[in-house]
């Protein structure tokens, strides 16, 4: 069980080239499994950084559809020495519906890191509507973001094993979120998201992962406008875009980006 102070701890390592051999230390991410439980029922295992375990809770039960908002729960209790997690749903028996309705169904994702037993049981894009084009941003604002981004992660500087997401507005960044697993990350952000009543139509996020299917469905579903990932999107994860709308660029880096669809949000001086 890790230090709940700490992330990281250190290794020593030996260091090699072609010339020599020499020993040095290196922080190394401490993986931590959270199993969360829905009405008494496990729902699923994560392997997580120890950080912000309620954002992370709350933010994947959103995204994966269990509930729409904060007001569908009754409680969440993190026993962090344990690494358990109890949520109690205002209406006692929409998950073991859920459950029953989709037995046997179950997409394995990118998501990294070893997933125990993980099932996502709505990883589909029903009953989802496209967003509208009322939120523009400077193309200007996107890049100063993008580099602020970079720069923002003291974890990575220190271990370079961190995904990160951070949250912006017109005014700048709201804040920024941190896990071993990209898809964590941004669970994350959109549990602070919920938990604190922000308004993800006026808003872009940006991220240090590559954006799959199942990482776009989580933007359509909070009803983010524009995604920005350092990495690069697949093709299924540009057609979604498109699809429902959302602005999505990739390959952040310096002066340029490579946009993909819904250049309209971004206003070009």
């Amino acid at each position: 069980m890790p230090d709940k102070n700490h992330i990281s701890q250190t290794h020593k390592i030996l260091l090699c080239s072609t010339q020599e051999q020499s020993e040095e230390s290196q922080e190394i991410l401490i993986e931590y499994k959270l199993s969360i439980y829905v009405n008494g029922i496990r729902y699923v295992n994560l392997i997580c950084t120890h950080k912000n375990l309620y954002e992370l809770v709350l933010g994947n039960l959103f995204t994966e559809g269990i509930i729409q908002g904060i007001s569908d729960i009754e409680s969440i209790e993190i026993m962090e020495d344990e690494g358990k997690a109890f949520v109690t749903l205002i209406t006692k028996d929409t998950f073991k519906d859920m459950i029953e309705a989709t037995e046997g169904i179950r997409t394995i994702t990118t998501a990294c890191g070893k997933q125990h037993s993980i099932a996502y049981y709505l990883m589909n894009d029903e009953n989802l509507t496209t967003l509208d084009y009322n939120f523009t941003i400077r193309f200007s604002r996107i890049l100063f973001y993008v580099n602020e981004f970079q720069k923002s992660s003291d974890i990575y500087k220190l271990t370079r094993g961190i995904h990160s997401c951070g949250l912006y507005d017109e005014e700048g960044m709201l804040y920024l979120m941190e896990d071993i697993g990209r898809h964590n990350a941004v669970d994350k952000v959109l549990g602070y998201a919920i938990d604190h009543g922000i308004d993800l139509s006026k808003t872009a996020l940006i991220t240090s992962g590559r954006v799959p299917s199942d990482m776009i469905l989580k933007i359509i579903k909070a009803r983010i406008p524009i995604l920005v990932a350092r990495s690069v999107p697949t093709d299924v994860a540009i057609e979604m875009a498109n699809k429902y709308n959302i602005t999505l660029a990739g390959f952040a880096r310096g002066t340029k980006i490579n946009l993909y669809s819904n250049e309209q949000r971004l206003l070009f001086e």
